[in-house]
């Protein structure tokens, strides 16, 4: 869904002061338009951005593709993405400065830290043109391969951990597969084959054994049951004669995120139907109304604040969406981006801060 982090070597851009807020031309503030840089910070709410990009006095984190980021529950100045070509970075400060880690795959499409236990992180890459699954017990500073898919080509999307028992696994590949670990990645088994890309899974915090799961532009699928049963052809509600009914099966849904408040309700941005909210994770949904201009581009990244659930923020082109009355009226900023915003997150017990990365999208 994101894409991740690039260094340049040859050209630096110097963007860790550049400010983006709204103005009558629709453009940044700052000394370049559109803005480079591929990781954003806010510290109001989604009102202005600020790049953040240091690396090193002369190395700057500025065009690459984000694919994943994770923030340390335990301690949310640390994080870390992963890039489509560029490896995986770490932040210790809150993303004023970044370090490259030792991790020599691609296209790192998932990072999971234990939040029992920080030290413990799972990552997803691609090395030698095979898809695996990576875990270290040192914060990065070694890791053991604990799933290789068996041909090369396949890319392992999505990774996500049981909240409350950090044994459990779920990882998703581009060609459908959903897989399972019970005992922290050493064993994995087939528990769903998808019809399309699985690029987002999802757990209930709350409702562990739920599992909802982004099939990319098709479908939504969930389970109750850990996995062993699942649901799919998710279902547009529509009213008729005044009544709720099941209408059209769920269509375009390229991106899936969770309400941190109420277990069961799920939003999911589309590609041509705008945005739309599950209550019961992820069966039937019901579209949120929106600016128009926010159906014009798919909706590629949705979050709903850490402190209150009628706070919700997406993404839409090169703007930034806010509600803080659940989807009934909007405030838009303009980003001045030239990528697309691949994910959206608040710092956790944080509703002020917000961070976004951006990547190419075909």
């Amino acid at each position: 869904m994101l894409k991740k982090i690039c260094v340049i070597t040859g050209v630096f851009f110097f963007l860790s002061g550049c400010s983006i807020s709204p103005n009558n031309n629709s453009k940044p503030t700052g000394e370049t338009a559109p803005a480079t840089g591929s990781l954003y910070k806010s510290f109001d709410a989604g009102k202005s951005f600020s790049a953040k990009v240091v690396v090193s006095e002369k190395l700057r984190i500025s065009s690459a593709d984000i694919l994943s980021w994770a923030i340390d529950l335990s301690n949310p100045q640390t994080m870390y993405v992963g890039s489509m070509d560029d490896g995986m970075f770490r932040t210790k400060d809150g993303a004023e400065h970044w370090e490259k880690m030792d991790f020599p795959p691609e296209k790192i499409y998932g990072i999971v830290i234990d939040s029992s236990n920080s030290r413990r992180i799972f990552a997803t890459g691609v090395y030698g043109g095979v898809g695996k699954v990576y875990r270290t017990e040192d914060a990065g500073e070694n890791w053991k391969e604990v799933y290789v898919e068996p041909g090369p080509g396949t890319v392992i999307a999505s990774l996500a951990m049981h909240p409350s028992d950090s044994r459990i696994l779920y990882a998703a590949t581009d060609k459908g597969g959903v897989i399972k670990s019970i005992d922290g990645g050493e064993q994995w088994k087939n528990i769903y084959q998808a019809e399309g890309p699985v690029t987002k899974i999802l757990l209930g915090t709350k409702l562990p054994e739920s599992i909802a799961a982004l099939v990319f532009q098709k479908d939504v699928i969930s389970s109750q049951d850990g996995g062993i049963t699942w649901t799919d052809k998710a279902k547009i509600l529509e009213k008729i004669q005044g009544q709720e009914r099941e209408g059209v099966e769920l269509i375009n849904p390229v991106s899936l995120n969770a309400d941190p408040h109420t277990p069961s309700t799920l939003y999911a941005g589309t590609s041509s139907e705008g945005l739309l909210r599950s209550l019961d994770f992820g069966f039937t949904w019901n579209p949120i109304p929106i600016i128009e201009s926010a159906k014009r581009y798919p909706i590629r990244a949705v979050a709903v604040s850490p402190d209150n659930s009628n706070e919700i923020v997406l993404a839409s082109g090169s703007a930034f969406y806010r509600s803080t009355d659940s989807g009934q009226h909007w405030s838009v900023t303009e980003l001045g981006i030239d990528r697309g915003v691949s994910m959206i997150l608040y710092e956790p017990g944080n509703s002020a801060i917000l961070y976004f990365g951006l990547r190419k999208f075909k």
